[in-house]
């Protein structure tokens, strides 16, 4: 008898497993799960544990009658052999479904929705998904009374191994129940159109509960609220209505939010904003801030921006959202200087879940001044007048963590012509992939193309809507915004072309830590025929995550491996979420 001795006590171990009968699977197989191996203890599992894993193994698989006994050894046993007997019986594949008492739906639509095919193996998992399945589909009617037996009908055998057998499905619909009416409590400084239109079903619709839990995540992503509950009341003298009873508890909503960070060793950022996200009662939204940025070494300069955004979620009771936006932006570099002022109207629809459509009117009053041929040249104050317009679709989960899924956004931007001011126009796309080799695996790639370009008697695009590459979300291992064509001093303006690609492995290795291998590439240029790929800027490397519920804190260094001595000569990068 083998033991374990603890203390004064002794733990008798497990010295040998015996397993008789005809089984389909290896012993191996067999006892997976179970807890049952040489050397454990025999006071850490039980016959029963042992046996109802066995069995669960045998059922996921069709053997749905296997029988199997477990003899434990006994305390004066010499030798401690646990002795297994499996009599599998005969493999239950599928022969088709029956329905009873389906009235609402055809038998052809609760059958699409069962997980499996004739001919296949009968497994337990199968037919609790497939009953949950059924059950959804009432539920999205208002049937949310219905219930529904399973069971399986006797076996036809084929042979000695395997036979067929249908499932069998016995459905009480029950009567459909539709929504009443609704009341909220608790408010103080909300209005209540401001939940109930948050409602995605109406008084008088069949109460779909699916709707209704997306409901409450549409009321707490307003993040005017810090408890939302939902109860039912039947009303009285009539079972198929039920009113909805709502109660919520306002959070303190108003905010100022400090941000600071660091872009590259060549640039940080600092911001303020001060936000009131129900400013009317109706969750209309201001904000007022400043965002700063700070350049260092050969380009010293500085860019403030600040901003006043007011958006209205439902605009004249729709829901497409608005935004105004009151902007200035003052841009100090070498190469560049600017100053403008903005006011921009935005219009937001999201079409379906995923896809979203955005357009907008900008009026903008600006000034800059280049470095060319040894002098600045100045381009005088100057209104210009743009509609820009995007339509993005989004899978993206979780959004910002991404496992899988994808973002493709397509835009253009005109400016000038019948419109008034500069005139040129602008056109760019991107597009995100995020596949899951595992959860722990990802794979990541970014490919973003855009072009700016002038037309009829201007031949200049402003500094602010040129493309920039070089930094941490960019190209790595290249100083910020250092890509492109240069002044004459060397200095970076920017490109009208841009090409831009990023590939990642994200691994989870422990806990919230993660590594990441990355390879960027991009390239900026000021025509079609100056594209070459030699100038284009080329980085890879390597980096740390830590994973938050705000996103991973991301640590990057990054080199070009095309420079002499490029390890030494690499970039550190600092920031909170993914490069992309």
């Amino acid at each position: 008898m083998s033991s374990f001795v603890y203390g004064d006590f002794t733990e008798p171990l497990v010295d040998s497993i015996y397993v008789c009968g005809e089984f389909p699977v290896s012993e191996h197989k067999l006892l997976s799960g179970t807890g049952l191996e040489e050397g454990v203890s025999l006071l850490r599992i039980t016959p029963v544990q042992v046996r109802d894993g066995i069995i669960a193994n045998l059922n996921d698989i069709g053997y749905l009658d296997a029988v199997v006994t477990v003899q434990w050894p006994l305390w004066d046993d010499e030798t401690d052999i646990v002795r297994i007997t499996v009599e599998a019986g005969v493999r239950s594949l599928l022969s088709g479904l029956v329905f009873n008492g389906a009235v609402v739906f055809s038998a052809d639509s609760l059958a699409a929705v069962y997980p499996g095919v004739p001919g296949e193996p009968i497994i337990p998992a199968d037919t609790i998904s497939f009953k949950n399945a059924i059950l959804d589909l009432y539920n999205e009617r208002g049937y949310i009374n219905s219930s529904i037996g399973i069971n399986l009908l006797g076996i036809s055998e084929v042979d000695s191994e395997t036979g067929y057998r249908a499932v069998e499905c016995n459905i009480d619909e029950n009567e459909q129940v539709f929504l009443g009416d609704i009341s909220v409590t608790g408010l103080e400084t909300i209005r209540k159109t401001v939940i109930t239109r948050e409602i995605l079903i109406q008084p008088g619709d069949s109460l779909n509960m699916e709707l209704l839990r997306q409901s409450v995540s549409n009321i707490y992503g307003l993040g005017l609220f810090q408890d939302v509950r939902f109860a039912y009341s039947p009303v009285e003298n009539d079972s198929s209505i039920v009113n909805l009873d709502i109660s919520v508890s306002e959070s303190r909503y108003k905010r100022v939010d400090l941000g600071t960070g660091y872009v590259s060793p060549s640039a940080m950022f600092g911001s303020v904003t001060w936000l009131h996200p129900n400013i009317m009662g109706n969750n209309q939204r201001l904000s007022i801030g400043m965002y700063m940025m700070e350049y260092f070494g050969s380009r010293d300069g500085r860019m403030l921006k600040p901003e006043i955004v007011y958006e209205e979620p439902w605009f004249l009771s729709t829901r497409w959202k608005w935004q105004l936006k009151l902007g200035y932006l003052y841009l100090f570099t070498p190469g560049i200087r600017l100053r403008s002022y903005s006011i921009t109207s935005t219009f937001a629809r999201d079409i379906t879940d995923h896809l979203k459509f955005t357009i907008g009117y900008s009026l903008e009053y600006e000034k800059y001044n280049e470095w060319a041929d040894s002098s600045f040249t100045t381009t005088d104050w100057r209104t210009t007048s743009s509609i820009t317009s995007t339509i993005s679709h989004d899978t993206r989960s979780p959004l910002l963590d991404p496992l899988r899924g994808h973002w493709m956004m397509v835009g253009g931007k005109l400016s000038g012509g019948f419109l008034g001011g500069s005139d040129y126009y602008s056109a760019f796309t991107e597009g995100r992939l995020y596949f899951p080799l595992n959860e722990d695996f990802i794979l990541a790639s970014r490919l973003k193309f855009g072009g700016s370009f002038p037309y009829g008697d201007d031949t200049t695009v402003p500094p602010d809507d040129r493309f920039y590459l070089g930094g941490g979300t960019t190209v790595r291992g290249y100083p910020f915004n250092s890509l492109g064509p240069k002044d004459d001093e060397g200095n970076p303006i920017g490109g009208r072309l841009e090409v831009l690609g990023n590939f990642e492995i994200r691994v989870r290795i422990i806990g919230h830590l993660g590594i990441v291998l990355f390879t960027d590439a991009g390239g900026l240029w000021n025509s079609f025929e100056e594209v070459d790929f030699e100038t284009a800027g080329f980085g890879t490397g390597f980096g740390l995550r830590y994973h938050t519920l705000f996103g991973p804190v991301r640590l990057d260094y990054g080199f070009a491996p095309t420079w002499r001595n490029s390890l030494k000569r690499g970039k550190i990068y600092i920031g909170i979420g993914h490069a992309f």
